[in-house]
């Protein structure tokens, strides 16, 4: 039987927390991330660790192994390219009138373009009725750290049971957004989440206010009745919408 990389205890495949020190026990080819705080171990992908809700970066720490006594050589610094040799057969009188004349030039260009240009022209205003210039869709890495805010924000409203906090999330135009709300208070009255992580999978700017995620959620949930634990994943495709400045949820699709 597989035995947890933490604490040794032996599980069975398909299991997945390890149920003495509460380790993340599935994709072992991911390699052993461990989180930095408790020191469980986490997937690679989490956001959170499932234990402590430390804030992980999502690589992990890596070991180095460095045989004692031997340090890792420095890389030399690059030479200096050698200084080009004088043209041969020139006197030296003609090398020197040669670098003199260098050096006029060099100074007027620097009088040249040290003096002050004229001021930049003023923006010309938009005429009126005409649409202003959409902004330029953030970078793809700018873009998933602020989908990812929208997601925590999620999480910990689920977590805590802000139903104010929770809907801030999703857009108005959020297709049925009453009854999304009534569902969630329903759920809540029947279950409770003891552990709630997601990962970003793929994350798509379609323009500067839209974008679709891949989101897988990862949860362990408590009948509040029988007192019943089951877990779950599940997979969205998200679409974001952003309002006022703000990135919310528009629309949410169930993926395999």
């Amino acid at each position: 039987m597989p035995q947890c990389p933490h604490c040794q205890t032996e599980y069975q495949l398909g299991q997945r927390y390890c149920r003495v020190c509460g380790s993340f026990l599935l994709h072992p080819e991911e390699g052993d991330t461990f989180c930095p705080q408790c020191g469980v171990r986490v997937s690679s992908r989490q956001e959170f660790c499932h234990e402590c809700d430390a804030a992980l970066t999502g690589e992990g720490l890596k070991k180095v192994e460095v045989t004692p006594g031997e340090a890792t050589p420095a890389e030399p610094p690059p030479k200096p390219a050698p200084a080009p040799p004088a043209p041969p057969g020139l006197p030296f009188w003609v090398i020197g009138a040669l670098a003199g004349a260098g050096i006029v030039i060099i100074i007027l260009l620097i009088i040249k373009f040290s003096r002050p240009g004229a001021p930049p022209a003023p923006l010309a205003p938009t005429p009126p009725g005409a649409e202003a210039p959409a902004s330029t869709p953030a970078a793809p890495a700018e873009l998933q750290d602020q989908l990812q805010k929208v997601l925590s924000r999620l999480r910990e409203a689920q977590l805590k049971k802000n139903i104010t906090e929770l809907m801030g999330v999703y857009s108005t135009t959020f297709p049925n957004y009453d009854q999304k709300r009534k569902e969630v208070l329903t759920d809540w009255e029947n279950y409770d989440y003891t552990n709630l992580v997601f990962t970003v999978d793929k994350v798509q700017a379609l323009d500067a206010n839209n974008a679709l995620a891949w989101v897988t959620w990862y949860m362990d949930i408590r009948n509040r009745k029988n007192q019943e634990l089951t877990s779950g994943t599940q997979g969205y495709q998200v679409r974001f919408v952003r309002e006022m400045g703000d990135w919310r949820i528009r629309e949410l699709k169930e993926v395999p």
